[in-house]
C-alpha cells in the first residue's frame, strides 16, 4: 500500500483538531471532500482510523498506530532536513580522497590538516594507491575525488586542473659529467624560485650515456612518462635498479648512486634529502610537463565538502 501515508498530514490534522469540520476549515477543504478522502483511505487500509460514534471523535486502535507511524515519519524527515542543513554548512558529511603516493604523503597532508581544522565534523579518508587502482575505486564509488596527474577517460570523469608539475633530470653533484653540463645546470634554489619554468636551454641526454640511472617500477605513471622522454630522445639509459617509492629514489640520487628523473613537486616537498648534493637539469620534451587534476566521476553530485576541499587545493604545489 504505497499511498497509505500520502495523506498523512490530513489525518494528523483531524487527529489534532478532533473534528472533521475544524480540520476541513484549517486545511481549506470542503468537509464532504475531506470525509470522502478519509473513508477511501480507511477502505484501503481495511479498518477505520476514527471512532465517529463519540464527540469529539477519537482514534481507533489502528488510528493510534497510524498516528505513531506519522510522528515517526515526521521525526525522520526532520532529522534528515537537519542533516542536509549540516551538510550544506559543512558541519557533517564524509569525504573520500584518493591520490598517488607522492601527493598523499608529501603534499596533501597540510591541506587535509587545514581542512580538518576548519571543518572538524567532516569525516575524511585518504587512499594512497597507483593510478589504476584509484580509477577503479572512484568508478566503484569508493572515492569521491582523486588528486593525481593521470588523465582519465573524459566520457566517465570530469577533471579540473589544479597545477602543473615539471620533470627534471637529477644528477648527483659528484658525477664528473656535471662539468660538461654547467650551462644547463639548475640548483635547488632555482627550483624553489621557479627558474626552471620556460628554460630554453635543455640538457642533451646523450651526454649522460655513461651515467647509471635509478628508475621507478614500470607500472608507475612517472616511469611511463620517463620512458616516453627517453624514447623521444632516442636515449637508452643504463638502469642500475628500479624502485616503487619516489622518495626512496630521490635519496639514492642524493647519496650519489645514480641519476634519475624527478618532479619539481618532489624536490619542493622532500625535506629529508640534502638537495645541495644534486644538480638539476631541464628536459627538452613535451612529456616533461604534466598537470595535476582533481577528478570526479561524471554526473556525480558534488557535495559541499568536495567543493570546499577542491577549492582549498587551488594553490597546490
Amino acid at each position: 500500500m504505497p499511498e497509505m501515508f500520502s495523506h498523512r498530514e490530513i489525518i494528523y490534522t483531524i487527529y489534532k483538531e478532533q473534528s472533521f469540520s475544524r480540520a476541513a476549515q484549517k486545511l481549506f477543504i470542503a468537509q464532504p471532500s475531506l470525509s470522502l478522502l478519509v473513508k477511501k483511505l480507511e477502505a484501503q487500509i481495511g479498518v477505520p482510523l476514527f471512532d465517529r460514534s463519540c464527540k469529539p471523535i477519537r482514534l481507533t486502535e489502528a488510528g493510534r498506530e497510524y498516528i505513531r507511524a506519522v510522528e515517526s515519519i515526521r521525526e525522520t524527515e526532520a532529522d534528515f532536513m537537519n542533516y542536509l542543513q549540516s551538510v550544506r554548512a559543512l558541519e557533517a558529511g564524509v569525504l573520500g580522497i584518493g591520490s598517488n603516493q607522492l601527493l598523499s604523503s608529501l603534499v596533501l597532508p597540510k591541506y587535509i590538516a587545514d581542512f580538518n581544522r576548519k571543518y572538524p565534523n567532516i569525516r575524511l579518508s585518504l587512499m594512497d594507491a597507483n593510478s589504476t587502482t584509484l580509477q577503479n575505486e572512484i568508478t566503484l564509488g569508493q572515492l569521491d575525488m582523486v588528486i593525481d596527474n593521470h588523465i582519465l577517460p573524459e566520457d566517465q570523469f570530469d577533471q579540473e586542473q589544479l597545477s602543473t608539475e615539471h620533470l627534471l633530470l637529477a644528477v648527483p653533484a659528484a658525477f664528473p659529467e656535471n662539468r660538461e653540463l654547467i650551462p644547463f645546470r639548475l640548483t635547488y634554489e632555482d627550483i624553489l624560485q621557479n627558474r626552471h619554468m620556460g628554460v630554453k636551454e635543455t640538457v642533451p641526454l646523450e651526454k649522460l650515456k655513461n651515467v647509471p640511472f635509478i628508475l621507478m617500477n614500470r607500472d608507475n605513471d612517472t616511469r611511463k612518462v620517463t620512458d616516453k622522454i627517453f624514447l623521444e630522445a632516442s636515449f637508452s639509459p643504463t638502469v642500475l635498479f628500479e624502485l616503487d617509492r619516489l622518495t626512496t629514489l630521490y635519496s639514492y640520487v642524493e647519496l650519489g648512486a645514480a641519476a634519475s628523473i624527478v618532479s619539481d613537486t618532489l624536490v619542493r616537498n622532500v625535506h629529508t634529502v640534502s638537495p645541495d648534493h644534486i644538480y638539476f637539469y631541464p628536459l627538452n620534451s613535451k612529456y616533461a610537463h604534466r598537470s595535476i587534476y582533481a577528478s570526479y566521476k561524471k554526473n556525480k553530485f558534488r557535495s559541499p565538502a568536495m567543493v570546499a576541499f577542491a577549492e582549498s587545493l587551488k594553490d597546490l604545489k
